[in-house]
């Protein structure tokens, strides 16, 4: 099987001060007029796009117009190579929008069902106080000798019960309090006209957000939308306008990417890079060429070089400025290029290696063929108050130990298939310390770092259906096998992607006998029970279910 991935790999830092200023000049050019067509370019495609503005008219072709702009502005001729290059990334920055558009699409309809999921509990929740409160009135009149005694209330009709005087109810986290009638009365009131409000704020915020809603996506703004921003803040941090003018021009004007020719010999007729003396030659915008010497790329060189010698096909390169802590500019170049491989082990006949993706460390299990748990660890990191820069590198130590955990046993790698859009959505009206651990766990990029790596080794990557995997875990194998919650995740993944067939324990059938889908019934329950209790002890229904 034939599996293709896109490598991307970044080279050292060429800074300003090592090239002569007409050396400069001639890159500063190329940053400032191909981004500025690339603006224009975006700018007429959007408005033929979503606006109807047509951009082509009669014979005229979008290179035409492109070359045209580009000598009306700067009076000589643009190379048609720019012109693919301009082509290959506006293209791609409209695809972009497109995808982003269906992500958001798809995020915003959770949201709407996560939020009236809110109003209906809300709404419940509300009913039961109601009914509450009609209870301790009549208990009220009954005290004044103006009317009998009420039944005994219940936990599912009104929300408390009363014995001895004393009503009891479950308070902030889910403890048993008490109160006497009269001062559980007044503070019900008040709970009463809070979850009206809450309920109230909840429907107009639906009802808002079904009216915003818009198939038109926004203009992409060029310089990103914190910068723009921080021109209304200029007064308060005491910046001049012409520091903010030249800040937002450096984030305008920052990137030039050349698309790859398998055509050329060298993947690029813009940019070439010679790896037997480690120079990269690049044409500038006005066709003049600028030799960048002394140009490596410490990380996965060695492919590229491979790549090149071979001449397999296109290389992609981007130009892109930065300024270090110090204030000194440079740049970096990037290579992007495809490459395959048709010896991935997906074989299964020793088994899987399998892994649960938690905000603070990676459980991993090793399964047998049989679907007997072999091994199984934690390999812990923290990325808590790191940089995005500082956590990358600890998230990919993690990887790397956790890939040749594969290598050495021969194994492929299992992953659940996770849908975070429904998790996030959620995020709304969960507590804080979840929401954290929730955006911490960097779990898109985690999965983009795990492929990336077994590729590199010749490991293959399957997924399954997260279906229940914490919850068998949970009841099932935790206790026994004397692991953690998260390690036999780990393994009922692996047992999964075997084929393995989970069945009910004994002392759970009496709840779901009935149901359909005897997993969901017990999940229903589970939930009110704390991992600690399993693991201290094989549970008994009757005792766990209160």
């Amino acid at each position: 099987m034939k599996v293709t991935a896109t490598v991307t790999i970044p080279s050292i830092r060429v800074y300003k001060d090592e090239l002569s200023s007409s050396e400069w000049d001639m890159i500063l050019l190329t940053f400032i007029r191909y981004n500025r067509l690339k603006e224009w370019y975006y700018n007429q495609s959007y408005n033929e796009k979503y606006l109807g503005i047509p951009f082509v008219h009669g014979k005229e072709t979008e290179t035409s117009l492109l070359k045209q702009r580009y000598k009306e502005l700067y009076g000589s001729v643009l190379s048609d190579y720019y012109i693919s290059s301009l082509f290959s990334t506006v293209n791609g920055m409209r695809k972009s929008q497109r995808e982003l558009m269906k992500l958001a699409a798809i995020e915003q309809k959770e949201r709407q069902e996560n939020r009236q999921e809110k109003v209906d509990v809300l709404s419940e929740k509300l009913a039961r106080m109601k009914e509450g409160k009609v209870w301790l009135k009549a208990y009220g009149k009954f005290l004044a000798g103006k009317g009998v005694e009420p039944d005994a209330p219940s936990v599912q009709k009104h929300g408390f019960t009363f014995s001895g005087g004393k009503i009891f109810f479950r308070g902030k986290k889910n403890r048993i309090q008490e109160e006497d009638p009269l001062t559980y009365e007044r503070s019900l009131e008040k709970q009463i006209k809070h979850t009206k409000a809450r309920i109230a704020l909840i429907k107009d915020k639906i009802r808002r957000t079904e009216e915003a809603a818009s198939d038109t996506p926004s203009r992409i703004t060029f310089g990103s939308k914190k910068q723009y921003r921080k021109k209304d803040t200029l007064a308060l941090t005491g910046k001049r306008l012409d520091d903010w003018h030249e800040e937002r021009d450096f984030a305008r004007y920052r990137i030039v990417n050349f698309s790859g020719r398998a055509s050329s010999k060298d993947g690029n007729f813009l940019c070439k890079y010679h790896a037997e003396d480690h120079t990269m030659e690049v044409t500038m915008i006005n066709g003049r060429k600028v030799l960048f010497h002394d140009v490596y790329f410490p990380y996965r060189g060695e492919e590229l070089e491979a790549y090149l010698c071979k001449r397999k096909g296109s290389v992609g390169y981007t130009m892109e400025r930065k300024i270090d802590a110090s204030g000194r500019e440079y740049l970096i170049f990037k290579a992007t290029f495809t490459e395959s491989k048709r010896d991935l082990n997906y074989s299964k006949s020793d088994g899987v290696l399998a892994y649960d993706f938690n905000y603070d460390h990676i459980a991993w299990a090793d399964v047998g063929a049989d679907g007997n748990l072999i091994k199984s660890g934690v390999i812990p990191f923290h990325l808590d108050g790191l940089s995005s820069g500082h956590a990358k590198v600890v998230l990919g130590t993690a990887v790397k130990n956790l890939v040749s955990l594969a290598v050495k046993r021969q194994k492929p790698i299992v992953r659940e298939d996770l849908n975070f859009i429904k998790k996030k959505a959620r995020m709304e009206y969960q507590d804080k310390v979840t929401n954290r651990k929730l955006s911490a766990l960097i779990y898109s990029q985690a999965i983009a770092m795990v492929e990336a790596r077994a590729f590199r080794e010749h490991v293959a990557i399957l997924t399954v259906n997260p279906a229940y995997t914490s919850l068998i875990a949970k009841v099932k194998y935790m206790q026994p096998k004397g692991i953690s919650i998260h390690c036999a995740a780990a393994y009922v993944i692996g047992r999964r992607a075997l084929g393995v067939t989970e069945q009910v324990p004994q002392y759970l059938k009496k709840v779901s006998a009935r149901a359909k889908n005897p997993w969901r019934s017990i999940f229903s329950h589970a939930k009110k029970a704390t991992s600690s209790y399993f693991r201290k002890k094989q549970p008994v229904w009757d005792k766990w279910k209160l």
